[in-house]
């Protein structure tokens, strides 16, 4: 199934120096607005079932060269419309898994969830302050 035939990459990541192969850190949000109780651990729903803890991902350059790889960790749900009083326990809710890894500098990167299509992003949103968050969409 190619999950992510589009997404995007909405802000940066941190990292504690900018010499080096350093820790970047990743917001992966699936947004399947499946109903759930907020801050309970969450999977991916409906067309993002295959993407919940313990799905092999990679990091790779631009060329494709994987740079580091893992499985992503438990989601936690998170209110899908925070504008919103739902006024009941179980609300729509997206499922946000939040990780790190050691990468080396790029100036591109691309993301992938095992086998899905590959979420291109900038190096310069690496190292910062705030996680890269990738959103997905499909």
């Amino acid at each position: 199934m190619r999950l992510l035939a589009c997404c995007a990459v909405l802000l940066a990541v941190s990292g504690c120096s900018l010499s080096g192969d350093d820790a970047a850190r990743f917001r992966l949000v699936v947004p399947d607005n499946n109903i759930r109780v907020e801050g309970v651990e969450c999977a991916g729903a409906r067309p993002f079932r295959n993407v919940h803890r313990g799905t092999r991902f990679t990091v790779e350059d631009s060329d494709g060269k994987v740079l580091a790889d893992g499985e992503l960790p438990a989601g936690q749900a998170v209110n899908a419309d925070p504008t919103v009083d739902w006024g009941v326990e179980r609300i729509p809710t997206y499922c946000v898994m939040e990780f790190g890894v050691d990468l080396p500098k790029r100036p591109r990167y691309r993301f992938r969830v095992d086998r899905g299509s590959p979420i291109e992003f900038d190096g310069s949103l690496v190292f910062r302050d705030e996680p890269v968050q990738i959103t997905l969409s499909g």
